[in-house]
């Protein structure tokens, strides 16, 4: 499948943010530098790092996998006391060294495909693959004990338990955030930074990540192998 330019910047100019979520891409913490990422590039006066996350996506206290899309953090360093805006229809992935190039789709649509699956996997019994706390439904019946009823191969819940005494400190627990939340909140911001600004592009892909053989990030007259 082809993804013309317009294509990719009709993407890039979709919301970025999902009105029925009524949240926005606010990034990732960026690096002190883009040395301190894997693979860097210069780019006019710009120093940009990124690092290659195949599916998975997160805050480090919670990741997840973002099935069907290939997952970059991206960072933007200008020098010092300018800013900077970030824009994801500059960059694109070349895969296996093919002239098709795949570009960044907006973090909405990425988190409604997510939406989607769990609509889907919740209309019947499925086997699940635990990843930072989400269950990914691989979307084939579970034979279930004929006593309990519970599906082959999961346990039992845990008895009750008292309330537990809360954060370290007196202080509130923090709410786990939902998927699709965080995939849209992490995304690459494109309003004005300074001095530096990070986040997650999420790259359409339906292939196995076994048979990338090589992965290039492009932007602008930078190129950069991730893989």
């Amino acid at each position: 499948m082809r993804y013309p330019a317009i294509f990719a910047f009709a993407l890039a100019a979709h919301a970025q943010g999902s009105p029925g979520l009524g949240i926005r891409a606010e990034g990732t913490q960026p690096k002190a530098s883009a040395a301190k990422y894997p693979v860097q590039a210069v780019s006019g006066n710009l120093a940009i790092g990124a690092e290659y996350m195949v599916h998975s996506f997160g805050s480090g206290e919670q990741m997840y996998l973002a099935e069907n899309y290939l997952v970059v953090e991206v960072a933007l360093f200008p020098p010092k006391g300018e800013s900077v805006s970030a824009d994801a229809a500059r960059f694109a992935l070349r895969v296996n060294g093919k002239r098709t190039l795949l570009y960044a789709q907006s973090p909405a649509l990425v988190a409604s495909h997510l939406n989607q699956r769990e609509w889907e996997t919740s209309r019947g019994a499925e086997a699940d693959l635990g990843v930072g706390g989400v269950n990914i439904g691989l979307g084939h019946p579970q034979e279930r004990d004929p006593v309990t009823g519970v599906p082959r191969g999961r346990r039992l819940p845990n008895p009750p338990r008292a309330p537990d005494a809360g954060a370290p400190g007196g202080g509130e627990a923090r709410q786990r955030e939902r998927p699709e939340e965080l995939l849209i909140r992490a995304a690459l911001p494109e309003d004005p930074h300074r001095p530096a600004v990070s986040g997650f592009l999420y790259f359409p892909y339906q292939g196995k990540a076994s048979g990338l053989k090589s992965i290039d990030l492009l932007f602008q007259d930078a190129v950069m192998k991730l893989k």
